[in-house]
């Protein structure tokens, strides 16, 4: 019954920890798009929100890799380490755990600890990488560094090399040559292709 409700809380915690990112992809897209003078929210779908964490994760193979390895230990970690809750070093390094509490409740406490650094690292890295990306995109704005290495084609025939800053389910963001602010195009019904080079702003 103990492993069943310690499960339970597991999934308890995934749930709440999926709203989590939630919330932090939400923060790192509107930090990132609010510096190029975009309100986000406002040509975003349901969809989007939803899927912009995970975009967000697995944008970046190697943080991705480490993220999953790092989740694996966090909910496996607990189980090992209260089979030692009684030796010296674990008392060391858990201080504040009360050792006199169940192995259940150690492992819960474990658990809610590791979430807890897990949640603040994620903290950073969405909150970071959003100001980042931001303020490099607007340096290379401003010093004229912006490559215009991307193609748009139209469904008029029309053809535009520009800079893609962001695409979403319904638009896409995109620099010109000749005009330093984002411009803004829904895809449906007026894109007919996109070319976007494989690189990192």
């Amino acid at each position: 019954m103990n492993k069943i409700k310690f499960f339970q809380e597991i999934q308890g915690f995934l749930s709440v920890g999926y709203i989590y990112l939630i919330v932090m992809g939400i923060l790192n897209e509107t930090l990132y798009y609010n510096q190029i003078g975009i309100d986000i929210l406002n040509y975003s779908s349901i969809l989007d929100v939803l899927i912009s964490p995970i975009a967000r994760l697995t944008s970046n193979i190697v943080f991705l890799t480490i993220f999953i390895i790092t989740l694996f230990f966090v909910f496996k970690s607990p189980s090992i380490l209260v089979k030692h809750k009684d030796k010296n070093w674990f008392k060391r390094l858990f201080k504040k755990i009360d050792l006199g509490l169940t192995n259940e409740q150690v492992k819960s406490s474990l658990l809610k600890s590791f979430l807890f650094m897990i949640s603040i690292g994620l903290f950073g890295f969405y909150i970071g990488s959003g100001i980042g990306k931001g303020e490099r995109l607007l340096k290379k704005i401003e010093k004229e560094e912006v490559a215009y290495s991307d193609r748009i084609k139209f469904i008029n025939g029309d053809e535009s090399k520009v800079e893609i800053v962001g695409i979403n389910s319904a638009y896409i963001f995109y620099l010109e040559k000749e005009n330093k602010t984002v411009q803004i195009t829904p895809i449906s019904g007026i894109i007919k292709s996109i070319e976007k080079k494989n690189k990192k702003h």
